[in-house]
């Protein structure tokens, strides 16, 4: 983003609440992004704007689609799309953190029994591997080099990784401090009970993949499947009414035109190919969309984890749909 812009941008921001502006910028700091939250949001909602007029401009003059209802799609998707997008980077980041965390606490706590000092012993446990934390650790060594107490320095370090377990831990070291008792005891015990609950949580894990397994069938199979027969079944019926021969009124009785109108008024009630083809790709649409979040659920507790999995179950679920939809127009071809 252009400097000369970032004004207008914080001009944007005005109409944004603040219990948005906060959630942002938290988003921010957890990603590590340097940029203030009201120019980052005042960004997005001029952007999203703009898309959504042009969307909405283009439906208007080539489509036969609302604008009104271009402008919202389009304005609401991009402003979700970079939402999930901060937020799925932010919870990556935390869970990284959270597995190399044992290793982390043990190493600071190895370097403190070989006799370094606090703030030192924080610096060379800050290796590559641990990636975010790395720095984190860095800069809480540096705070305390500089005079800062130990236990602001630590809870500085959850402040910018999202990450329950992390803010958890900080503030056991820091009540370990506070309590007068042995920093390197406590972070060796620390890293033991959180490769016991990780241990744990993979072992839960294992056993509640079979549910995993059942939504993923059920979504990308067994919906697709059903569907793509319906609407197939539907096809043929309307192509057999269609063809259905009717008597003149002139020929028959009053009975009689009671029946022909009966025929007349079930073909017009049988719903259109076009309608359940539509009707047919958002059911699986919408479908693959909650089942990706309670898989998110399910493995991770947060259904904001399931988002990255929306794209690829709801395109082998369409794949399905639309194979089972050849397959058996195919079969059918000589009715049809």
């Amino acid at each position: 983003m252009q400097r000369g812009a970032m004004p207008i941008y914080e001009g944007f921001s005005a109409f944004i609440p603040s219990g948005v502006l906060l959630g942002v910028k938290k988003q921010l700091r957890y990603n590590s992004i340097p940029i203030s939250e009201r120019k980052f949001a005042g960004f997005v909602l001029a952007f999203a704007l703009a898309l959504g007029m042009a969307l909405g401009f283009l439906a208007a003059t080539a489509t036969q689609l609302s604008p009104i209802l271009a402008f919202a799609a389009a304005f609401a998707s991009f402003v979700f799309i970079v939402y999930a997008a901060l937020k799925l980077r932010s919870e990556s980041r935390g869970k990284f953190v959270e597995s190399v965390l044992p290793d982390a606490l043990q190493l600071i706590a190895s370097n403190m029994k070989s006799g370094l000092t606090t703030e030192r012993a924080l610096f060379v446990a800050g290796r590559p591997e641990f990636g975010p934390l790395q720095i984190e650790l860095r800069n809480a060594s540096k705070k305390i080099s500089s005079g800062e107490k130990v236990e602001g320095a630590l809870a500085g370090i959850s402040e910018r990784i999202s990450s329950t377990t992390l803010t958890k831990t900080m503030w056991l070291i820091s009540e370990g401090i506070h309590s007068g008792g042995q920093i390197s005891d406590l972070l060796f015990q620390i890293a033991k009970d959180l490769k016991n609950e990780q241990a744990i949580a993979d072992e839960i894990k294992a056993n509640i993949s079979i549910y995993v397994m059942l939504i993923l069938f059920a979504s990308i199979f067994g919906s697709p499947f059903l569907l793509g027969a319906s609407t197939t079944i539907v096809q043929v019926i309307s192509k057999q009414v269609a063809t259905t021969p009717t008597a003149p009124s002139s020929a028959v009785s009053q009975s009689g035109v009671g029946i022909a109108q009966t025929f007349t008024t079930g073909q017009k009630s049988i719903p259109t190919v076009d309608f359940i083809s539509l009707f047919s790709t958002v059911t699986i649409i919408v479908s693959s969309f909650f089942a990706s979040l309670t898989i998110g659920i399910i493995n991770s507790g947060k259904e904001i984890s399931g988002l990255k999995y929306v794209v690829p179950v709801t395109l082998c679920a369409l794949l399905v749909y639309f194979a089972i939809k050849g397959v058996m127009q195919g079969l059918f071809g000589t009715i049809l």
